[in-house]
């Protein structure tokens, strides 16, 4: 079997302590004049000069029909805010986990999946293999969590790290063909001259 060492069992431990200690998922804000629940509304509001300071291109409007107030819910993309808000979805999830790794010296990349998902992969020295990391779900080497478990009709899988970018959608289906059959967005070769030229 694979060699597993304690850099290994720290990034377990350090899945575990984001998910259940740190960071905080978000469907519906409470609201913060009353407390009651609020829901998200289907338009968005303009962000503050402020909010596009710290990367949040999009400001979620979750109204309180109790008060009837607009609660804000930036969307920040800037990892320094989200160690301070430590709240959001997926997106907020991946991009501060994955600055979570690297500060205590882990070599990560930013996961993209295209039918709306992110995640992190994490470099194994001791495996010499990138593991799949998913923040939100405390999952470490499932790759095939989304296609089998979540029944997600997988497409682009593109990983994006501080040296490259990588399609690594195949390590994350055993359902090729199908995969190959929605990928039509691009032809294979011009996707794979796009990514070439963007690794030069």
């Amino acid at each position: 079997g694979a060699h597993i060492n304690e850099e290994d069992f720290l990034l377990l431990e350090l899945l575990e302590w984001f998910k259940n200690d740190f960071f905080q998922w978000v469907d519906n804000l409470r609201c913060r004049r009353c407390g009651g629940q609020t829901e998200p509304k289907s338009d968005y509001l303009l962000p503050t000069d402020d909010e596009l300071r710290w990367n949040a291109s999009r400001v979620e409007n979750h109204y309180c029909n109790q008060c009837q107030l607009c609660n804000r819910f930036p969307r920040y993309n800037n990892p320094e805010k989200l160690l301070e808000t430590r709240r959001g979805r997926c997106g907020e999830w991946a991009n501060c986990f994955t600055l979570c790794c690297r500060a205590v010296g882990f070599e990560a990349r930013y996961i993209w999946d295209c039918t709306d998902h992110l995640w992190t992969e994490v470099y194994s020295s001791s495996q010499k293999r990138w593991l799949h990391c998913d923040p939100c779900e405390n999952a470490c080497d499932k790759p095939l969590l989304y296609e089998t478990g979540w029944g997600k009709k997988l497409s682009y899988i593109i990983a994006f790290s501080k040296d490259e970018v990588v399609d690594v959608t195949w390590r994350y289906s055993c359902k090729h063909e199908e995969v190959l059959c929605r990928r039509k967005a691009l032809s294979e070769t011009t996707l794979r001259a796009t990514i070439n030229a963007l690794n030069r």
